[in-house]
């Protein structure tokens, strides 16, 4: 029964991928080609491990159905992901899409980006990401309306940056980035050596090994993005942290104590965009920030424990900035510098300075802003 289903379902997964190709327009802007070209190398792809599933003979022998299944399953996921992802983002581009991809190039352009600018789509459910693989990045449907977290994109431009693609023209930042990964490991694993030495509790050990863990799972990708972020649209990002970890953030000193985490905490991510900042010259809106970060943090009754203090150390943080910094700067990005007040970037950092002028008229204001940022 296993072989007649999975050959049943095979032809019909053959019409949904016919289907997908379908659902993709054929009058959409150009900047929509690049996404549209890898979904359909993704349905190609797809459709020829399928027709190995249907007709290679070692997979047919009776021996290896479970093999087959389980590679018939592997289609399907990959077919799902990139229905509710790649396809999606096209069969349902608006004009607040069309916006935000010609905002999203206009960045890329402004900081010589290395790599083609990824599609934008206002399909998240939750916050900014970005899809590497497909070159597309998810915002919140309403996001491009407004302006506190735009910086953010620069963000998620710079993950597409850390993914290995034989591309000299960014190995030096991927370089400076598996180097910063070997200082934290190397770190931790001498304080997993110190801890056992004084035959610690389990307890410490298992944290460091959640740790060591947490820099290759997702912590550096992390700072090394933040740290992009801030070398390309300056202030505004870090003003951008500030906010959203306080919209949605919790205890900004909390650190795993027995499995990895993917993001580091906040005021350790915070920490190192104060270092990047001052590394590219705005050392007085570092103060400003600091010093509102710490207010705010007291105001909410959060402290930080040993275990951060641990983790974190602040010379292994101020050398995670230095080395992004040189990685950028070897890449030829161009680094921010708020002269060009036409910029994207400049706008962004604008929208900050209206907000502390006045918190609580900003919103009557960014209406004005945000043509402003879009008309370019």
């Amino acid at each position: 029964m296993i072989d007649e289903y999975i050959s049943g379902s095979a032809a019909q997964l053959v019409e949904r991928s016919r289907k997908l190709i379908a659902l993709i327009p054929r009058d959409l802007p150009r900047i929509y080609d690049g996404l549209s070209h890898r979904c359909r190398q993704e349905i190609a792809a797809a459709l020829a491990a399928l027709r190995l599933v249907s007709e290679d003979q070692t997979l047919l022998a009776p021996q290896n159905r479970s093999t087959r299944l389980r590679a018939f399953r592997r289609i399907v996921g990959d077919l799902d992901s990139l229905e509710s992802t790649g396809i999606a983002a096209l069969s349902r581009a608006h004009s607040d899409d069309h916006r935000l991809n010609q905002l999203v190039a206009r960045i890329a352009s402004e900081i010589r980006y290395p790599l083609p600018a990824p599609t934008c789509t206002t399909l998240s459910h939750d916050y900014f990401y970005i899809n590497p693989q497909l070159g597309l990045m998810f915002l919140p449907l309403a996001e491009g309306h407004f302006s506190l977290h735009l910086p953010d994109i620069y963000h998620e431009l710079a993950h597409p940056l850390l993914i290995p693609q034989h591309d000299p023209l960014i190995e030096p930042f991927q370089d400076q980035y598996a180097q910063a990964i070997a200082l934290c490991l190397q770190y931790t694993r001498s304080e997993i050596s110190r801890l056992e030495r004084g035959k610690s509790p389990e307890g410490s050990r298992i944290a460091l090994r959640a740790w060591e863990s947490s820099w290759v799972r997702g912590w550096m990708a992390e700072f090394f993005c933040d740290l992009f972020a801030v070398f390309t649209v300056g202030p505004a990002f870090a003003w951008s942290h500030l906010h959203l970890s306080l919209k949605r953030g919790g205890d900004p000193f909390q650190v795993p104590a027995y499995s990895a985490s993917s993001h580091p905490p906040d005021n350790a991510r915070m920490s190192v965009l104060l270092n990047g900042l001052q590394l590219c010259g705005f050392a007085n809106e570092a103060s400003r920030i600091q010093e509102m970060w710490r207010s705010c943090i007291s105001r909410v009754c959060y402290k930080s424990q040993p275990d951060y203090h641990v983790c974190f150390p602040k010379g292994l943080l101020s050398r995670i900035a230095e080395m992004a910094f040189i990685g950028a700067k070897d890449i030829n990005i161009n680094l921010v510098t708020l002269g060009d007040v036409k910029t994207v970037a400049s706008k962004l950092n604008k929208a900050w300075e209206l907000f502390w002028q006045d918190p609580a008229q900003f919103s009557v204001r960014e209406k004005a802003l945000m043509t402003e940022i879009f008309e370019g």
